[in-house]
C-alpha cells in the first residue's frame, strides 16, 4: 500500500470544506427587522409605511402622496425571507424590498398600472 494513500482522503475533504467555505458570502451583521414606521421621499413627497411583523408574515400600511395634495393608502400583507420582503395589496400593487442594515431598506413599489417607485425606507420608529 503507498504511503500517501491514507491521507489523501483527508485532504480530498479538507479541500472540498475549503472550497465550499469560500463560496459562502462573509457573515454579516443581521440586515435588521421591516416590523416598525419608516419614510421615504419622492419626487419631495414623503411617503410613510408602518408594518408589524408575526413570525415569517408582515402586515402593513403605505401612504403616498398623490398629485392632487391627497395620498393614497394601501393595507398589506407579505412575508419576509431573510433580508428581503415583499407584502400586495388586494388590488394587486406590490411592494418588494431588501434590508440594507437595521435603519434601512430598499424597495419597489410597482402599482398594479403605472410605473414603479423606487424607495429607500428610512426607519422613523422601531416597533
Amino acid at each position: 500500500m503507498n504511503r500517501f494513500a491514507r491521507p489523501f482522503p483527508a485532504l480530498l475533504a479538507g479541500l472540498c470544506l475549503l472550497a465550499l467555505l469560500a463560496g459562502r458570502p462573509a457573515a454579516a451583521a443581521p440586515p435588521g427587522d421591516i416590523a416598525g414606521e419608516w419614510a421615504a421621499s419622492v419626487l419631495g413627497q414623503e411617503v410613510t409605511a408602518s408594518f408589524t411583523r408575526q413570525g415569517d408574515m408582515i402586515y402593513g400600511v403605505i401612504v403616498i402622496p398623490d398629485i392632487g395634495g391627497g395620498s393614497n393608502t394601501y393595507h398589506v400583507a407579505g412575508v419576509v425571507l431573510g433580508d428581503q420582503f415583499a407584502a400586495q395589496h388586494a388590488s394587486g400593487h406590490l411592494l418588494k424590498g431588501t434590508m440594507v442594515g437595521p435603519n434601512e431598506a430598499q424597495a419597489v413599489f410597482s402599482p398594479k398600472s403605472g410605473p414603479p417607485l423606487n424607495l429607500v425606507l428610512k426607519r422613523r420608529h422601531a416597533p
